[in-house]
């Protein structure tokens, strides 16, 4: 009887161990693999997360230390538990995710710390530089990436969509650039079986994501206020059930604004919210291919979306979406509840045209066949 060759070992390397949109990636591409690979995933400590990590058959390892947090001692203990992992192991290949081990992982090889017999992959979950970050973080970024893909051994750079990667070419340069294999792997969203939809009284706007800069939740508090009282606003995402942090958002709002505003904080499943949602709202300064408004997608959502780098593809796409502005409020409200009128017009014909956008593009079908076939070229097949 042949004995049959022992699957290929891929090593997924991600950070904070919250719900958010690199540990659902990093889900699926555990579950892509799992007749045709054994997979390890690494993060931080679990909080929700990887709860789903047994279901697709990989094994689950915590290194304290790959959260992205402003600590010499934390980030330290990160480093080296990420470094003696990565010397030992027997991967034949370890793709990194996330701000800190993509940091760290190629500082290493930067330096010559780690020096593997195997490729290295790197997947930019969205670039740490360009429109809608902080000038001076932006600045440091692009300096810091240009070093290190200046100074790393070839790598297999994994970006979300085609433009982003022309971003990153245009901004590193063709001499740095053409020393790194360069692959697409768009994110996709799975929330499984849909509930039955439950319309909440009034017209509900739904915005999923973490608080921070990032999300841009004190502009989305102020669209509220533009739009009509029978409208509310419920946020969901960590930091969102924080007291600051609902304060801090409804310091210059009107308290009747201030009471159509919701908070869920972090959700491991965020069927319910979209299945009574009206609309999904996104007002964030800068996003790779953000898989909450995937999910409105597979929701059957309409969506409207700030001007970051990649909305416009993503609204040009769904039948039901508009692109905001956020400089001039009461234009974007206007053009929301023009939105939502023709989506409630169209009935379950809107829904179904929605959702089969999301299939065709963005569902776990799509998903597997484009990851296997990127996992094939990173292996060298």
């Amino acid at each position: 009887m042949a004995v049959s060759e022992p699957l290929p070992h891929v090593v997924l390397v991600g950070g904070d161990g919250g719900p958010s949109g690199v540990p659902r990636h990093m889900l699926h591409l555990a579950d892509a693999y799992k007749d045709t690979a054994r997979v390890t995933v690494i993060s931080d400590a679990n909080f929700g997360g990887f709860d789903q990590v047994a279901d697709t058959g990989a094994e689950h390892i915590t290194i304290k230390g790959l959260q992205s947090k402003m600590s010499f001692a934390h980030l330290w203990a990160g480093w080296r538990g990420l470094l003696r992992y990565v010397r030992k192991t027997d991967a034949d290949l370890v793709w990194l995710h996330a701000r800190m081990p993509v940091l760290m992982g190629r500082a290493a090889l930067a330096l010559r710390l780690w020096r593997p017999d195997h490729p290295v992959a790197v997947t930019f979950h969205g670039l740490p530089f360009g429109k809608g970050h902080k000038p001076r973080a932006s600045h440091v970024s692009l300096v810091l990436e240009k070093a290190l893909l200046s100074a790393c051994p070839p790598l297999d750079l994994v970006f979300l969509t085609r433009p982003m990667a022309e971003t990153m070419q245009k901004a590193m340069g063709n001499k740095r650039w053409s020393r790194h294999r360069i692959h697409v792997l768009p994110n996709a969203s799975n929330l499984g079986e849909l509930p039955d939809r439950t319309p909440a009284p009034g017209t509900n706007l739904v915005m999923t994501g973490r608080a921070g800069w990032q999300k841009n939740y004190a502009a989305a508090a102020r669209l509220l206020a533009a739009l009509p009282s029978e409208f509310t606003l419920t946020l969901c995402g960590a930091g969102t059930q924080d007291a600051a942090f609902q304060q801090e958002i409804s310091a210059d709002l009107p308290d009747d604004v201030s009471q159509r505003l919701r908070f869920t904080g972090p959700l491991n499943d965020v069927r319910a919210e979209l299945m009574c949602a009206d609309g999904y709202l996104l007002c964030s300064r800068y996003e790779g291919l953000p898989i909450g408004a995937l999910e409105a997608f597979e929701a059957g959502l309409p969506i409207a979306l700030a001007p970051f780098d990649g909305a416009d593809d993503l609204v040009s796409r769904h039948p039901y979406a508009t692109l905001l502005s956020l400089t001039d409020m009461a234009a974007d409200a206007a053009r929301i509840e023009t939105l939502l009128r023709r989506y409630r017009a169209d009935g379950d014909a809107a829904r179904v045209a929605i959702r089969q956008v999301w299939a065709q593009n963005w569902s776990p079908q799509a998903f597997t066949s484009r990851s296997r076939s990127i996992l094939d070229k990173l292996l060298g097949g």
